[in-house]
């Protein structure tokens, strides 16, 4: 949203100075040269005055950088890794995730499609976006993706998952988050319960889902290798028929994409 003008003068011809931006998605230009900023990226500046022309490039910069990681994998991996700096508790290093009831849809194609959604309309308000993944065939462990997501420069980081229960009439939304007690980052369990409490309030505000609320959790790998606020969204119930199919449909990944970036503006006071 900030701006800044830019000045050219020309020589040797009586030909107007146009302006042109080459990517419209990062920023805007007048004619007079104002730069108005969109999204982080880089951009490049052109002032053209008949066959003469200048260009310059731009990097606009976000608000805040928000790492995103899509639980899951196509393949998971039963290879162990320690659950913490220092643990000898070992678990999986990914697991395979549950899948849709009704639609059969795997939760790491549900989790992914949402995520890369998220990413856009992140950007679309100003913010930095880091992706642990953005595709289905990889194999990267819990501890890597909390270690990527702390080495990337990342504010806060946003873990997107779906739930399963052995009872089809289990429903709603709920965040987790490090209590105070974790043995390895209890530094973070103030931030991550507000940024909890902000995302599952905003999310179900949009949505309309059951409210599950915030749940302190400490068993989990990507939650405690990480070292910035962090939580786990759990979307909805794919052993639900009913939100199983909900979060399938485009109208319904809008509203929780939405839902989730009102909760981030929220937890940055926006």
């Amino acid at each position: 949203g900030k701006s800044y003008t830019f000045g050219a003068k020309v020589e040797g011809t009586s030909s107007k100075i146009t302006w042109s931006v080459s990517n419209k998605k990062i920023g805007t230009i007048t004619q007079k040269g104002k730069f108005t900023a969109k999204r982080a990226g880089k951009v490049t500046i052109t002032a053209k005055a008949g066959s003469a022309s200048t260009k310059v490039k731009v990097t606009v910069k976000g608000k805040k950088i928000i790492a995103i990681d899509p639980g899951h994998q196509s393949k998971g991996n039963s290879a162990t890794e320690a659950t913490g700096p220092g643990s000898t508790t070992k678990k999986a290093k990914v697991a395979s995730g549950t899948s849709g009831v009704s639609t059969k849809v795997p939760e790491y194609k549900l989790t992914l499609e949402v995520s890369l959604k998220l990413k856009e309309a992140l950007l679309d308000r100003g913010y930095e976006v880091v992706m642990t993944r953005e595709k289905n065939e990889v194999n990267i462990s819990n501890k890597e993706r909390a270690i990527l997501a702390n080495e990337s420069g990342a504010d806060i980081c946003i873990r997107i998952h779906a739930d399963g229960a052995t009872s089809q009439s289990a429903s709603g939304a709920s965040a987790l988050y490090p209590s105070t007690k974790n043995p390895y980052v209890s530094g973070l369990s103030k931030s991550s319960k507000k940024l909890a409490s902000s995302v599952i309030t905003k999310f179900c505000d949009k949505t309309g889902a059951k409210n599950r609320g915030t749940v302190a959790r400490d068993d989990l790998t990507g939650t405690n290798w990480s070292t910035i606020p962090v939580i786990v969204l759990e979307m909805g119930f794919m052993s639900n028929p009913s939100e199983d199919k909900k979060m399938q449909k485009d109208s319904y990944q809008a509203m929780m994409v939405e839902g989730i970036c009102n909760g981030i503006d929220d937890y940055y006071g926006k």
